[in-house]
C-alpha cells in the first residue's frame, strides 16, 4: 500500500515575501549581537594589553631615571676622589702649540681635580702650587667663556658656578668640579713657545 503525503496548503507570494523579510531581520539581529560580543571581547583583551604597555613604559622610565641618577652619583664620586691639581704646565698638543693646564705636582699628568673650597690647598696638605693651577683655570674661563672671575687662585663659588656653566654647555655631569672630563670637553686658549704668542681663539684639542 503506497504511503501518500498530505497536500501542503498553498502560500501566496506576498506571504512568502513577509516570511523572508522576518527571517532576514532575525539573521541580522543575530549577526549584530555576535559582532557586539566580538567587539566587547576584543576591547576587553586590548585594555589589559594597553595597561601592561603603559605600566611597562612607566617602569622603563623609572629604571632609566634611576640609572641616570646612579651614573651621576658614580661620576661625582669618581671626580671627587682624584687628587688635587697642585701645579700647572704647558702641555703640547702639536709641534707648534701647547695648553697651560692644571697638573699633578711634579708631573705632566692632568688626571687631577679642583673643587669648591680649595683656598688654595686642600686639607692639611701644603705641598705644590695649587694657587697657580687655579689661576690658570680662571684665566682660561675668562678668555674662552667670557666669565669675569677674579684671578685670585681661590676655587670659590664664582669659579664653581663658571665650571657648572661649562659643564652644561658641553653636556657633562653638572657637579662644579674641574676634572679630566671637563678638561677634555672645554675650550682652551693655546700658547706657542716658539713665537711666544697666544692663540686668538679657543678650541678643544684634547
Amino acid at each position: 500500500m503506497a504511503f501518500k503525503l498530505p497536500a501542503l496548503p498553498k502560500v501566496s507570494g506576498r506571504v512568502l515575501m513577509v516570511l523572508a523579510a522576518v527571517g532576514a531581520l532575525g539573521l541580522g539581529a543575530v549577526a549584530a549581537n555576535a559582532s557586539k560580543h566580538r567587539a566587547a571581547n576584543q576591547a576587553g583583551a586590548a585594555a589589559p594589553k594597553a595597561a601592561d604597555k603603559a605600566a611597562g613604559k612607566t617602569a622603563n622610565k623609572a629604571t632609566d631615571q634611576s640609572g641616570s641618577h646612579d651614573a651621576t652619583a658614580a661620576e661625582l664620586k669618581a671626580a671627587a676622589a682624584l687628587p688635587q691639581c697642585r701645579s700647572a704646565r704647558l702641555v703640547p698638543v702639536n709641534r707648534s702649540w701647547g695648553i697651560p693646564l692644571p697638573t699633578l705636582l711634579d708631573s705632566a699628568s692632568t688626571n687631577c681635580n679642583l673643587m669648591y673650597g680649595d683656598k688654595p690647598y686642600r686639607g692639611s696638605n701644603r705641598s705644590g702650587d695649587p694657587d697657580t693651577a687655579i689661576r690658570v683655570l680662571q684665566r682660561n674661563l675668562n678668555f674662552c667663556y667670557g666669565t669675569k672671575l677674579a684671578v685670585d687662585g681661590i676655587y670659590g663659588s664664582n669659579t664653581r658656578a663658571a665650571i657648572k656653566t661649562v659643564q652644561r654647555r658641553h653636556n657633562l655631569t653638572v657637579d662644579g668640579i674641574y676634572g679630566p672630563k671637563t678638561r677634555s670637553a672645554m675650550n682652551w686658549r693655546l700658547y706657542s713657545m716658539g713665537t711666544r704668542t697666544w692663540s686668538r681663539s679657543c678650541s678643544s684639542p684634547l
